[in-house]
């Protein structure tokens, strides 16, 4: 019997591809993940596009516990006062939309003085600011019950859905801020106040000139404040744009190196429901969308005075109102709902 045929070695052509792809594909798979993890921080821009790189049937916002469509943070800026016991004014309401899938996001501004249907303790709403429903409805023994009761206002009114909230104090803003390294801003005319101040104790006057300006925390908390010589519409057009720059500073690529002392003062600055992983992944999705895919609008375009109210509040139009949240959103049936519950609630002129 013959012994059966040696079987023939791979042509070495053949054994070197073979060993060339054992090698390539560790190689490829590891590059893949750098770059994922890379531009999970900080997209590639090519040709003023912002590109990152994705990982396959997995969204970015559900990577850190975040809806998988479009949602909205309601941001509440407090103006506190040092010794001050109870609740504090709000002064800021901001709307912040996040859509990851599109890659942009939108911030209106709310008129604190916007009329509109406001819950109070034990059932019911009155006609109202839109700021009181944080006053009626603060509690010391429950910190998310004031920012809850804002949160339904927006929902009732205006009908936007609230996924989350995050409140912060005037000193606090200025401590994320100096952690980012300031804020950049255009101010269009020159103004100030020369008994400015955030604790109506230490005056430390304040003057802003005509162009570009580079702010410190303090600096820029003052120039969304100072009401001296303004109107509330100009306050809320400022405080954008410390927002806006405020996310500039984020979204630069230097900015990396500061992200832990940004993420301490934030830790330390803000009461909101966003856990430790949402929170990071807001500040994740806001750098990879960049400055340049925020739009900002303001209800304040949309407000008129009230001619029936026997203090100064405003009214806002339907009409502009759909117009303002259906730009800033991207959504124009979202701006068509809040025109419908406006005018529903009874709160327009």
């Amino acid at each position: 019997m013959e012994p059966p045929p040696a079987l023939e070695a791979p042509p070495a052509a053949g054994r070197l591809r073979l060993r060339r792809w054992w090698y390539a594909a560790p190689i490829a798979l590891f590059v893949y993940l750098f770059l994922v993890l890379a531009t999970l921080l900080q997209p590639i821009s090519v040709a003023g596009l912002s590109l990152a790189v994705p990982i396959p049937g997995v969204s970015s916002a559900t990577i850190f516990g975040l809806p998988n469509r479009p949602f909205t943070v309601l941001i509440v800026g407090l103006d506190v006062r040092p010794q001050q016991a109870g609740p504090s004014r709000t002064d800021t309401i901001l709307l912040l939309r996040v859509d990851a899938g599109g890659n942009r996001a939108g911030i209106v501004s709310v008129p604190r003085d916007a009329l509109m249907r406001v819950p109070v303790p034990g059932g019911g709403s009155i006609a109202d600011r839109v700021n009181t429903a944080y006053v009626y409805n603060w509690s010391a023994d429950d910190a998310g019950q004031a920012p809850a009761a804002l949160a339904a206002t927006i929902e009732a009114n205006l009908g936007i859905q609230i996924d989350y909230y995050a409140v912060f104090d005037q000193r606090g803003a200025a401590d994320i801020i100096d952690a980012a390294g300031g804020v950049t801003v255009q101010v269009r005319v020159a103004f100030g106040q020369a008994n400015y101040s955030d604790d109506d104790v230490n005056v430390i006057p304040q003057f802003f000139e005509e162009g570009k300006q580079h702010l410190d925390g303090y600096e820029a908390v003052a120039y969304g404040r100072i009401r001296e010589g303004s109107t509330d519409f100009d306050r809320i057009r400022r405080q954008q744009q410390v927002a806006e720059g405020l996310v500039g500073q984020l979204s630069s690529p230097a900015s990396i190196t500061k992200l832990p002392g940004i993420w301490r003062a934030y830790e330390r600055a803000v009461d909101s429901d966003l856990g430790l992983r949402q929170s990071a992944g807001l500040f994740v999705l806001l750098k990879r969308i960049g400055s340049g895919r925020i739009v900002t609008r303001s209800l304040g375009d949309a407000a008129v005075s009230c001619r029936t109210c026997t203090a100064a509040i405003l009214q806002l139009l339907p009409g502009e109102t759909a117009r303002i949240i259906g730009e800033a959103f991207d959504d124009p049936a979202a701006g068509e709902t809040a025109a419908a519950r406006l005018i529903a609630a009874g709160v327009t002129p």
